[in-house]
């Protein structure tokens, strides 16, 4: 734990790039589902499985989201209070 007590800018920008992956991957699990609903209705996946992929793809990226956006709001607010 060691590491994160250091913080720095180009730590703070890391985790702000990493948030906004994790944005655009929940963003794009949009799509994964549209395509399993899509998949559904004209037969082609029978199991509904598209529509589960998009589901935990949605879920993984808002974790990611939340996760390294917290890093990155407690970096910058630490960065600016240092002075």
């Amino acid at each position: 734990m060691q590491p994160m007590k250091n913080p720095s800018w180009p730590k703070a920008l890391a985790f702000i790039g990493f948030t906004i992956m994790g944005l655009t991957l929940a963003y794009y699990s949009t799509a994964i589902a549209t395509a399993g609903v899509a998949a559904r209705i004209l037969g082609s996946d029978r199991n509904g499985d598209w529509l589960s992929t998009g589901s935990a793809v949605l879920m993984v990226g808002i974790a990611a989201a939340a996760a390294f956006g917290y890093l990155a709001i407690t970096n910058v607010r630490a960065l600016t209070r240092r002075g």
